[in-house]
């Protein structure tokens, strides 16, 4: 979903006994897949501006809420989004009394996000609805009425390796917000996914546009069952030639050479399939990748008996517990079919060994959701230098997630990845509150949270983000308001 220039609001709301405006009963239905449904009522104010006044998260099937309003005459309008992309499968917004603008009963059709416009009142209302409004896009919005440049388009990439002459498609997002040789990061989807889909729901196009860096979604090839995959030697496509390697680091010389990108930040991160391949990039392409970010992601047991990197490659991995996909103690008998990998405990004491590191700490990260039934521990490895690191963060009771966009939501896997990218071999440790001062000389733009929402910059207890006038990124945290 876009961020709105406001803040984040927490409303209690309760029918009143008399209304002395409108008073609307908004009714959301759910169908099938109700927890991927949601909204935010804004109402428009001038300038701009928007106020959040209302919101729904849906959590069963089948299930039918109501809300009561007073609403005074002005301008309203629904943020609406889908967390899987494949719209509200019959889920529904109705209201009562009809409202001019307001589609009876409105629906989100396809894709991931949506606005929905209407007015209270006489009056006129132009409410400025930013988004991607080409319906060719891969991402375009529903009811947006104002070009953000936000549209993203797969392309083709056509290059040589030892195979002859290749085509693959990919996905590039380099926002305006970006400096001239920003960084780059790949982000790799899972098995039988696609770069549309991690480009939704890892929303790392709104973080890129925040933090100003560029974001590629590298499309797999189909193996043998026709599904998307990047190669990474499993088991049962033993006869897949596919070299993914190559294709990364041709793909990688393409944009360096046609777009103002750091040849020297080169970031990676992918779910599962995508994130076992970020392991092969940290072993055979060090000298270009920087650091990678695996989420629910493993090494193939061969892989890492077969690793030798020519220099050091900062190594995040987020993973759950309860993985059913990947396990966290691994399969090093090959039970699944997959290959024999480690366990993730063994695949960080690998690279720590490796780079001769020395463990920092582990800290219980704040449980910010308990209906989640996870909870986040996070640990590092470092030596004096700062540099290479390694770090987990152990998603206690956690699955084959990515975190923030389902499974544990007390972090956001995105923005925790970008936060490693960000302190690649500087001398900041991230687990500490002494490191995250702010710096007075430059003033702060934005400020969010470790789930990458707006928030104040004065909330109390709470590890944020900021980004500051001077192009840098600061951590604080603030023990009192």
């Amino acid at each position: 979903m876009k961020w709105f220039p406001t803040f984040v609001l927490c409303v209690s709301l309760q029918a009143q006994a008399q209304c002395e405006f409108t008073e609307v009963s908004i009714e959301t239905s759910t169908d099938e897949w109700g927890e991927e449904m949601s909204w935010i009522l804004y109402q428009s104010l001038e300038g701009g501006e928007s106020f959040p006044l209302a919101s729904f998260q849906g959590q069963f099937d089948g299930a039918t809420t109501s809300q009561i309003l007073c609403l005074e005459d002005g301008c309203y309008f629904f943020s609406v989004s889908d967390s899987w992309g494949d719209g509200w499968n019959g889920g529904e917004i109705s209201c009562s009394p009809t409202l001019e603008g307001f589609m009876e009963p409105f629906t989100l059709d396809d894709g991931y996000e949506g606005y929905l416009a209407f007015q209270v009142g006489d009056g006129v209302c132009d409410t400025s609805l930013p988004g991607c409004t080409d319906p060719n896009a891969l991402n375009p919005v529903q009811g947006a009425n104002v070009d953000d440049g936000s549209c993203v388009y797969l392309e083709t990439f056509v290059y040589e390796d030892n195979s002859g002459t290749v085509e693959r498609e990919y996905i590039y997002y380099h926002p305006a917000s970006a400096p001239e040789n920003c960084p780059l990061v790949f982000v790799f989807h899972g098995y039988t996914g696609s770069a549309v889909d991690i480009m939704e729901y890892s929303e790392f196009n709104a973080i890129a546009e925040n933090f100003g860096f560029a974001v590629c979604y590298p499309q797999g090839s189909l193996d043998s069952f026709g599904n998307a995959f990047f190669n990474v030697g499993y088991d049962f496509q033993v006869n897949e030639d596919v070299d993914d390697l190559a294709f990364t680091l041709a793909l990688n010389g393409h944009l360096q050479a046609n777009h103002s990108l750091d040849e020297g930040a080169v970031y990676a991160t992918g779910m599962s399939n995508g994130g076992d391949f970020c392991y092969l990039l940290a072993c055979q392409a060090s000298d270009v990748i920087q650091a990678v970010a695996p989420v629910s992601g493993m090494i193939m047991q061969d892989i890492m008996d077969a690793c030798n990197p020519s220099s050091t490659t900062n190594i995040l991995e987020i993973h759950g517990t309860n993985d059913d996909v990947t396990y966290y103690d691994g399969d090093p008998t090959n039970q699944d079919g997959w290959g024999a990998y480690p366990s993730i405990p063994e695949t960080m004491a690998f690279f720590v060994d490796l780079y001769q590191l020395m463990f920092d700490e582990t800290v219980v990260l704040p449980n910010l959701d308990s209906s989640d039934g996870s909870q986040v521990e996070a640990s590092a490895w470092s030596n004096e230098a700062q540099c290479p690191r390694v770090e987990l963060f152990k998603v206690v009771g956690g699955g084959h997630d990515w975190p923030g966009a389902w499974g544990n939501m007390d972090i956001s896997a995105s923005l925790v990845a970008w936060d490693f990218f960000d302190r690649t071999c500087n001398t900041g440790l991230p687990l500490s509150v002494e490191t995250m001062v702010p710096q007075s000389e430059a003033a702060v733009q934005g400020t969010w949270d470790i789930l990458g929402r707006p928030c104040p910059s004065n909330a109390p207890g709470q590890l944020l983000i900021q980004r500051l006038s001077n192009g840098k990124v600061q951590k604080v945290v603030r023990l009192t308001e």
